[in-house]
């Protein structure tokens, strides 16, 4: 893997680019801070939340900036394998973000826009034809050596089993192929004009 390639897709299926899921999560981050009174802030939680499950990849803005996890995450599980892209991370991520946003500027409902910001990620990723599969458990198997203790060997049972489960094989796929399918720049667009409307009336009033 070159950290410094572009962040294009690697199954030729195609992924969302980073500006899509900026403005998307920007856009629906900015709809539940106007809610409070702060759509300023809840499209900055929100944009930011959309961009951090790619952190398994070196090339997203989020990977750059992360390099030496970007780069593990990648070499470990594959870009859209590892546990950045599921349903569970995208919205931890984004709570946490929208948490620290909430009380830094004394704004609850942007907890909402990190959670709204992070979820679309991963709902706009299950629109390609790489799709993503949302529903991934990753649990951490105790060491071989500890399996000995009755409740490590279970800990570790319980483990693959949750891994293996068929939830965690259902994969959300479209047939947008980023790059040549002008329903990427719809969203973008639409997202970016939500965007402005937005702003135009919170600051309006």
């Amino acid at each position: 893997m070159d950290p410094g390639r572009p962040y294009v897709d690697l199954k030729g299926g195609g992924v969302m680019t980073g500006i899509t899921h900026a403005a998307a999560g920007a856009a629906i981050g900015a709809a539940a801070g106007a809610l409070g009174g702060a759509a300023a802030a809840g499209a900055a939680a929100g944009g930011l939340a959309a961009l951090l499950p790619d952190l398994d990849h070196p090339g997203s803005y989020a990977g750059q900036r992360l390099r030496l996890l970007a780069c593990w995450l990648e070499e470990r599980f594959g870009h859209r394998e590892s546990p950045t892209h599921t349903l569970f991370f995208a919205a931890l991520a984004g709570l946490i973000l929208g948490i620290t946003a909430a009380i830094v500027l004394k704004a609850p409902l942007l907890a909402l826009s990190g959670v709204l910001g992070g979820v679309s990620h991963i709902v706009l990723d299950g629109m390609t034809r790489s799709g993503v599969k949302p529903y991934r458990v990753y649990l951490p198997k105790l060491p071989g050596k500890l399996e000995k203790w009755r409740q490590a060997e279970k800990w570790n049972s319980f483990a693959a089993r949750a891994a293996a489960h068929a939830w965690a094989g259902r994969q959300w796929r479209g047939d947008i192929h980023t790059g040549q399918d002008g329903r990427e720049a719809a969203i973008c667009a639409a997202s970016l004009v939500l965007l402005l409307i937005l702003f135009m009336q919170s600051y309006s009033n």
